[in-house]
């Protein structure tokens, strides 16, 4: 009775203990029964998807909607998500798989107005940077990052940028995002995320990049490669996982590598500047390291990541040491070297 909007995640499968439709039912004071529409849905979304495979009898269970109540279609899965409306309290059941219910959600936040002509909704801004810490950003910001109104809020990303969210007033939140990028301006990402700004960046300045990569196993170009618009950017990624490959692809030089071991700054730099030369495109990011979770030494523990960033006229090489399973070493080396990329493109703006 203190909510006017209560939002629910899970429980909407077709296995037995999916009981979210139960409860609903329950809560509202009516029985299950199988909705037309929901079904129609169902048989649809696995038609398209799996054409010709027989429907299981247990997808039934998913069409069971409570009486009276609204079916919220899903075109991203097979569980139909349910509206509910109890005394002045509107219920959404969504379902848990995450891609499902983001898009569930954001296909009911533009009914908002309609189902709440009064409600207030504060403006919301976002400022995206890298290359400045938390804490060097309170430092730098100060003041500017405290108070309610509007409100500030700092958030660290574990691929490599830092947002600051604004909420509040129009006028409010626009003041305060001006003060803020002012502020930090040589930091500033023109997207949210790196890899984003990265593509829109080298597009702006009709450049390519390419990437020869060891322990990171293509994390990197992958990375460029899903934001669209990256075929003008990206020339090509090579994993130069074993030893033979950095010499024989790259032109590492087995004495280099024999000398300060594969995991060093100096065999890092020649991944960079090998695949630099080898593809002639503008920038090249390379990475070498120990992932784990064997491998390690006294001088290169687990988490030891060497990434060096290039061009014909700039180079960034950097050692990493990084805590954490195999798969997070992986991604935030990934991450760091794309925020290298990034510092070595403003250092030459």
């Amino acid at each position: 009775s203190e909510v006017d909007l209560i939002l629910i995640t899970g429980g909407l499968g077709p296995t037995e203990d999916d009981r979210t439709r139960h409860a609903l039912a329950q809560l509202t004071g009516t029985v299950l029964r199988e909705n037309k529409n929901a079904w129609n849905q169902i048989t649809k979304y696995i038609n398209r998807s799996w054409p010709g495979r027989a429907i299981a009898e247990s997808n039934k269970r998913q069409a069971l909607i409570p009486r009276g109540v609204e079916v919220v279609k899903n075109d991203r899965g097979t569980a139909p998500g349910m509206l509910a409306h109890k005394d002045d309290t509107y219920i959404l059941c969504m379902p848990g798989v995450p891609h499902e219910m983001k898009a569930m959600a954001e296909r009911f936040f533009e009914r908002m107005d309609d189902l709440f002509p009064t409600i207030d909704v504060p403006v919301l801004d976002e400022i995206h940077f890298a290359g400045l810490g938390e804490s060097r950003a309170q430092d730098m910001l100060g003041d500017l990052l405290a108070g309610t109104k509007p409100q500030v809020g700092i958030c660290a990303h574990e691929d490599g940028h830092i947002t600051i969210r604004v909420r509040g007033s129009a006028s409010a939140v626009k003041k305060r995002c001006g003060q803020i990028k002012k502020v930090i301006n040589a930091y500033l990402l023109p997207h949210s995320g790196l890899a984003h700004s990265l593509v829109s960046e080298l597009t702006k300045r009709q450049k390519v990049v390419t990437t020869a990569e060891s322990c990171t196993c293509g994390l990197i170009v992958a990375a460029l490669g899903a934001i669209p618009g990256a075929s003008s950017i990206l020339e090509e990624g090579l994993v130069a996982y074993h030893e033979r490959i950095k010499s024989e692809r790259l032109d590492v030089d087995p004495q280099l590598i024999k000398k300060y071991g594969v995991v060093s700054e100096e065999v890092a730099v020649a991944m960079a500047e090998g695949a630099l030369q080898r593809s002639e495109s503008d920038y090249a990011v390379a990475t070498t390291g120990v992932a784990g979770p064997d491998g390690g030494t006294k001088e290169n523990p687990v988490g030891t990541v060497w990434v060096a960033v290039t061009s014909n006229d700039h180079l960034i090489a950097q050692r990493l040491s990084i805590r954490g399973d195999r798969k997070r070493v992986q991604r935030r080396a990934a991450a760091e070297a794309l925020r290298f990329l990034w510092s070595l493109l403003v250092d030459e703006r």
